[in-house]
């Protein structure tokens, strides 16, 4: 195929010719002549203006420019006029339909670009204008592209398959020259079709051939007939062939086992693998389980900076790092978090630091260092990363390597690991604010979305619509449940109107709680329903399943180590709400077990850092103590009894589910209720025992302070504005709250 009289002996197109580039797509070609500077503008003019039309400009090897117009062409012939910015016509050409044009020759087209023209040309056609029209499945354009990419590069150098990543994608294999720069886009072109590849290269450190090896995961059937494989970058453009040939290796797992050391590549596959369907992701948990980075400390000395990160959780928002270093010297520039294309992330622009200690020369000695915790935000998930790497500075430049060993990738444990992250007297607001929280707020959504009810079972439930509902979570705890269900048992107005559904937030021990409440309910012949959880959920997410359950009016949120101290109790909380309408929740009397007050309606007191905390009015006090026995309205009541109506709590959203284990739920309620206009009651003719804290205290990441700091750090951010107005206003001249506790007491004052 050749171009006809228009072309002269070195190839200059004198006048300007339309070729066929697709089955209906055409080309229009021009070169600039003499009279014209090459900075001219030039624009068709015609009937009728094609949508999309692209145009660009080459330079020619000798000097001067060439001009492209992409477009389809009319089913008839039309007339196209080549004129100039100031609309002087410098040529006309009759287009002709796509189909009586001849296709374009780019090899003869070729002859006269400049080099750099010519990388330019074969970007445009596999992105501006395989974009713009969509053609990347044409045949002919297919063709053309193919014809330019050889006329490129002649013989192509190789690409080969490393392994099978997952079913259609594989991990490729080539060399490319350093001087290209980044690569920006790769390309797929294929038997029929070119496909732009959602791929990002791993760039290897230049070897002594000059070249730097570069991998890549291509999404393309294997094995199937040669194809090119294009690598775009603002510097030129890369081609290689990829032939048909077995992968080199039989499997991902015999690569990964025997590559520990390519960190940058292990974080591309694990990248991938968590975009892919259900089971991808396990897999490459499980391949950096069983075949881990080499993990790197660099040991304490007297001397010389040294470091450790014990702490680097990948979450979908961003990443929590945690550890120590030593600085002895100026030598210690900083700790940076290293991404998958190496960039290197300084950890000190959102880090917390505090006194620590880490152990010495052998496992019993511990020398002062500075431990630290800090968050990195991420644009984008590197997926189930277990070993995020980092980097130790120096002052002069250069850098040693920081690799933790494999961390949590389960929620749960995640959420107790970032708990433990500081000490509990550093868990304050600069360590809560843009680094601990942003990480267990991540951590408590991914947590929600793995819940669901697992099953549920009935106990000669009614067919008629009770009254009350009484929703009652379990959680390992089952010693107070014969006290319990006795005391319900014998209440008449509870038996005739009430419901119970009892939550079991600890799976495991569901044959044991069936067994138990299947012989309760022969024993005491209560209407039951019992909802089990597929996995510890939490004392919100447990609540709120149950509330779905309820068919009563009337909804009692109830502690499983809340017992009756007499009938009529249940009838006594429910009166108010069904005959005001004004009146949003109610709470009881609470006794502990000795008879002295564990609660009296609830209250908000600032504790020495300025954070709210819940105190209970006269906990503590003797049962009868006098200002108890009067009904009245209050702050808020505790969830360890709660009554309301169901409207209203569906109507709030019921408990806030993003406290951490459980706490500060019931607060957060009360206050989402009185946001409504409504009120909430205290009301001691209905009175209870409350055996406190017996499930919570198994928990022993509770226990150790950080949750629950956390927990009213988060209550106080979200409720300071309403908090201080109704403590200042409503019930700032209350005689009956004591002073705000000690921290020895603070578990108890919490509750």
């Amino acid at each position: 195929m050749t171009f006809d009289e228009a072309i002269d002996a070195i190839g200059v197109f004198r006048n300007a010719k339309i070729f066929r580039l697709g089955a209906d797509l055409a080309i229009l070609v021009w070169d600039l002549s003499p009279p014209f500077p090459a900075t001219t503008k030039c624009l068709l003019s015609m009937d009728r203006s094609p949508v999309p039309l692209v145009s660009m400009m080459l330079p020619l090897g000798h000097g001067g420019q060439r001009m492209f117009w992409a477009m389809r062409p009319e089913q008839q012939p039309v007339n196209v006029d080549i004129c100039t910015e100031n609309g002087a016509i410098a040529e006309t050409v009759v287009m002709q339909p796509a189909h009586m044009l001849t296709p374009l020759d780019v090899e003869a087209l070729f002859t006269d670009l400049a080099p750099g023209s010519r990388i330019k040309f074969v970007n445009n056609l596999l992105t501006v204008w395989r974009s713009a029209f969509r053609i990347a499945g044409d045949h002919l354009f297919h063709m053309i592209v193919e014809d330019a990419l050889h006329a490129l590069v002649p013989e192509p150098q190789a690409a080969s398959i490393v392994c099978q990543i997952a079913q259609g994608r594989h991990l490729i294999e080539t060399a490319i020259n350093p001087d290209l720069g980044d690569i920006i886009a790769i390309y797929a072109i294929g038997a029929a079709s070119i496909a732009r590849m959602a791929a990002r290269p791993v760039l290897g450190r230049k070897a002594k051939s000059g070249l730097q090896p570069c991998h890549f995961i291509a999404e393309a059937p294997f094995p199937s007939p040669p194809f090119l494989i294009v690598l775009l970058s603002k510097n030129g453009a890369a081609i290689r062939q990829l032939a048909d040939g077995k992968p080199r290796h039989p499997s991902l797992q015999n690569w990964w086992s025997k590559n520990r050391e390519a960190a940058e590549l292990r974080e591309m596959i694990v990248r991938c693998l968590a975009t892919l369907p259900e089971g991808s992701a396990a897999t490459a948990i499980d391949l950096q389980v069983n075949a881990p980075l080499p993990a790197n400390r660099i040991a304490k000395s007297s001397m010389h900076p040294s470091g450790e990160i014990d702490l680097a959780l990948a979450l979908d928002d961003g990443l929590l790092a945690g550890g120590w270093f030593h600085a002895p010297s100026s030598a210690f520039a900083g700790i940076d978090y290293v991404k998958e294309d190496g960039t290197a992330v300084p950890l000190d622009a959102n880090s917390y630091k505090f006194p620590a200690w880490a152990e010495g020369k052998d496992e019993k000695s511990k020398t002062d260092v500075t431990g630290f915790v800090a968050w990195i935000p991420l644009t984008e998930s590197p997926g189930p990363l277990l070993q995020p790497r980092f980097q130790l500075r120096l002052a002069s430049g250069a850098v040693r390597p920081l690799i933790p060993k494999p961390q949590p990738f389960e929620p749960a444990t995640q959420r107790n690991h970032v708990l433990r992250a500081v000490p509990a007297q550093h868990a304050v607001d600069s360590a809560f604010r843009t680094i601990l929280a942003p990480a267990l707020q991540d951590i408590e959504r991914r947590l929600g979305k793995t819940i669901e009810v697992d099953s549920t079972k009935d106990y000669s439930l009614s067919e008629t619509t009770p009254l009350v509902s009484i929703v009652i979570p379990l959680y390992k705890v089952l010693d107070f449940l014969r006290f319990q269900l006795s005391g319900m048992a014998t209440d008449p107005w509870l038996v005739a109107n009430a419901e119970i559904i009892f939550v079991l937030d600890s799976p495991e021990i569901q044959d044991e709680t069936e067994h138990m409440l299947g012989g309760l309910h022969l024993l005491h012949g209560l209407p039951m329903k019992l909802v089990v959880m597929n996995r510890n959920s939490g004392y919100a997410r447990a609540c709120n399943a149950g509330a779905r359950f309820a068919r009563g009016a009337i909804l009692v949120m109830l502690n499983s180590d809340v017992v009756p101290k007499g009938p009529g109790w249940l009838q006594v909380l429910s009166r108010p709400l069904l005959e005001n309408s004004r009146l949003g929740a109610i709470g009881p009397k609470l006794l502990f077990e000795d008879g002295s007050l564990q609660h009296a309606g609830l209250y908000f007191g600032r504790d020495q850092r300025g954070i709210w905390l819940n105190h209970h009015f006269n906990k503590g006090m003797p049962g009868d103590y006098a200002p108890a026995q009067h009904a009245r309205e209050v702050p808020g009541v505790t969830g360890a009894c709660l009554v309301t109506r169901k409207v209203i709590y569906e109507r709030v959203g019921g408990f806030t589910e993003d406290y951490v284990i459980g706490d500060y739920e019931d607060s957060d309620l009360c206050l989402k209720i009185r946001r409504l206009g409504l009120q909430i009651a205290y009301e001691p003719a209905a009175c209870l025992y409350h055996f406190e804290r017996r499930s919570i205290r198994r928990s022993q990441d509770y226990m150790r302070g950080v949750a629950s700091q956390y927990n009213s750090w988060l209550h106080t951010q979200r409720w300071e504005d309403d908090i201080t107005d109704l403590m200042a206003n409503q019930f700032g001249r209350d005689q009956d709250r004591p002073a705000a506790t000690n921290g020895r007491n603070r578990e108890r004052n919490a509750a």
